[in-house]
């Protein structure tokens, strides 16, 4: 599998770090170069400022297009890749888990969770597939995180299909296409760095913090009343239909947290 890190020109010291990791792990990786905030113009910004829940930040549309980059090379390699974050830490025996992967012969899986994210999620109540001393489980419902995780050319396609319908935030994106068969890795093979200590899992190189947060805006553009109305009223639906699905997932599953072993990091 090809691994590609997502990473921003001037995050230097977040693509040092992830070259530290990687040459311990003994794997190679691809800087994707991320898109950034220069790169959402007036035009972009307004086009969908009422896409979402509410107004979106460029940083957040920033993120979405940087993963669709992702897996518009997933589409261009026709095989499945690993997608990263640049602020991704990984358990020490990655190397071994892709080898297991890889071993799985399973066509419906279209996406594989790796993190968790401080939030309990809806899966399974049995394991679907093992990949060695990991355990896969349905992923039923998750809200959160996108700092890595593995896509399949068939979850590519499904979830370009939907960029031509509406965005969001990169998460709920992912999480919320209805057709995109996701599975959850256990234990957690990847955490954020701004994680690590949540889960006591020592990370002593410097401790990161997400860019969406620290990066303000280059435009300022405020929605008018009527898209005031639009957001609004996108944000009650998205709400309803969270309902319907956390229902239909607590019928098929159950939600908890997901182990993370930290004498794996």
């Amino acid at each position: 599998m090809k691994i590609f890190i997502l990473n921003l020109a001037q995050s230097t010291d977040r693509l040092a770090q992830q070259q530290k990791q990687f040459d311990q792990l003994g794997l190679d990786f691809e800087r994707l170069p991320a898109v950034s905030v220069a790169d959402i113009d007036a035009p972009t910004y307004q086009k969908y400022l009422t896409a979402g829940q509410r107004v979106m930040k460029q940083t957040e549309l920033a993120c979405l297009f940087s993963h669709k980059k992702a897996w518009e090379q997933v589409i261009s390699h026709n095989q499945p890749c690993i997608i990263l974050e640049d602020d991704a830490v990984l358990v020490k025996d990655f190397a071994n888990l892709l080898e297991n992967i890889n071993n799985i012969n399973e066509p419906n899986i279209d996406f594989i969770n790796l993190e968790v994210h401080g939030r309990q999620k809806i899966v399974s109540n049995k394991p679907v597939h093992h990949a060695g001393d990991y355990a896969l489980y349905e992923l039923l419902l998750d809200k959160s995180g996108t700092g890595g995780y593995i896509i399949y050319p068939s979850g590519a396609k499904k979830l370009l299909a939907q960029f031509a319908q509406k965005v969001g935030l990169a998460d709920t994106f992912i999480y919320q296409c209805p057709d995109l068969h996701k599975v959850q890795i256990e234990p957690a093979a990847l955490l954020q760095s701004d994680r690590c200590q949540m889960y006591g899992v020592p990370f002593d190189d410097y401790e990161l913090k997400s860019l969406i947060g620290t990066i303000n805006n280059q435009l300022t553009i405020k929605p008018t009343f009527w898209q005031k109305i639009i957001l609004k009223k996108n944000r009650i639906i998205a709400q309803i239909a969270l309902g319907f699905r956390t229902l239909s997932a607590l019928s098929k599953g159950v939600k908890r947290e997901i182990f993370v072993d930290k004498d794996k990091f």
